[in-house]
């Protein structure tokens, strides 16, 4: 089980990605590597990150529209 460090460092990591996510691609970034890998790789993280069983009562439903 993780401890409490664990859980909000990974929560803030959670936060990070949707903060990101939801800004959108940087200006400095080509679209295509935007689509092509950093997207879609933080969308798997945020599927993987969501169904963690160390969890309490985090509100973690921001990331639902991403992983949509």
């Amino acid at each position: 089980m993780a401890t409490a460090e664990q859980v909000a460092h990974y929560y803030e990591g959670f936060c990070r990605v949707v903060d990101n996510m939801n800004a959108g691609k940087p200006d400095n970034m080509t679209q295509a590597s935007w689509d092509d890998y950093h997207r879609p790789i933080n969308i798997e993280w945020l599927k993987f990150i969501v169904t963690a069983d160390f969890w309490t009562d985090e509100d973690l439903t921001i990331a639902d529209n991403l992983i949509e």
